[in-house]
């Protein structure tokens, strides 16, 4: 007889499978952007701009440093993800 808990397991496992395929073709398709010479001048051009500066400035509500800080997590994991592709290479 099934359990219950049997198809959960299955189903859990093929997400995970599938998370872990778009997370290495999303990967694959950073590097290959990221990994140009226009594409590591874009990344030090953000680099200055979202992630050196600060993300608190005199007037600035939360709303705004939230963002500020989103998009240096975003910046971040561009940077993180041609890292890694590079590392698995």
């Amino acid at each position: 007889m099934n359990h219950p808990l049997d198809d959960w397991d299955n189903q859990a496992t093929e997400s995970q499978r599938e998370f872990a395929e778009n997370s290495l073709r999303q990967s694959s398709l950073v590097y290959q952007v990221f990994s140009t010479a226009a594409g590591q001048e874009l990344i030090a051009e953000w680099k200055e701009l979202l992630i050196n500066s600060p993300s608190a400035h005199a007037g600035a509500d939360m709303l705004t440093i939230g963002i500020n800080e989103g998009n240096k997590a975003f910046m971040r994991s561009i940077i993180q993800a041609v890292k890694t592709h590079e590392e698995a290479q």
